[in-house]
């Protein structure tokens, strides 16, 4: 879970930067100061270069095809830079800002679906953990099952309420009132752990299952 939120967060620094380095250049571009644009220019270059570095790093998450892609673009941007320099034109300096735009557009939009396809895998594991301490009649597993299943939906809440989610707001909301759900279905099960609840207990597998369908979907109802 920690890794989750580091790799969120980094990514949208990540993106941050790349917005912050478009608006910049396009900023000098039209100042039609030479400084500026030398120090647009060299700021976006030095993040490129940076880019570039990150990639060739073996900790890297993101798939292979789109670190291929993103040092493709890396190249293209230093060569451009390079042979240009104040000579660049509008068009140039368009082309490198759209594809600032595109990239943090992409990264958000590849972290995002990493961490739904781990949490839909979260949720799956957990349902299937729930339906095998029922099935098997077994108390040690269920109390195990339960406290996990809680735990991941206390999560869940948590990145919900983040005002720095990039999920759109109804979403967000439907997931912290199913967590409120799943804690209210927790604690009846819980009251007597010993009588299996099996009405409660299939709810929260249900509710487990759909959303890890949702969320490979990227549609959370």
């Amino acid at each position: 879970m920690t890794n989750s939120v580091e790799m969120m967060k980094r990514a949208e620094q990540e993106a941050n930067v790349l917005l912050e380095k478009a608006i910049a250049l396009s900023q000098a571009k039209n100042s039609g100061t030479d400084s500026d644009l030398i120090m647009a220019l060299d700021d976006n270059l030095q993040l490129w270069v940076g880019i570039e570095t990150a990639l060739k790093n073996a900790k890297n998450f993101l798939p292979q095809d789109i670190k291929n892609n993103l040092l493709k673009l890396s190249k293209f941007v230093e060569r451009l830079t390079l042979s240009k320099g104040l000579k660049v034109t509008d068009s140039d300096v368009s082309c490198m800002v759209n594809i600032n735009m595109q990239i943090c557009k992409g990264l958000l939009e590849s972290v995002h679906n990493s961490l739904a396809r781990e949490e839909a895998f979260s949720l799956l594991k957990c349902a299937i953990d729930l339906s095998n301490a029922r099935e098997n009649d077994n108390l040690i597993e269920l109390i195990d099952a339960l406290d996990n299943n809680m735990k991941l939906w206390v999560y869940i809440k948590t990145l919900a309420q983040k005002e720095e989610n990039i999920l759109p707001q109804p979403v967000r909301n439907n997931l912290v009132k199913l967590a409120d759900y799943v804690s209210a279905k927790t604690i009846e099960v819980g009251q007597d752990v010993t009588k299996i609840n099996d009405k409660a207990i299939e709810s929260m597998i249900q509710t487990n299952l759909q959303i890890s369908e949702g969320l490979m979907s990227k549609e959370v109802a």
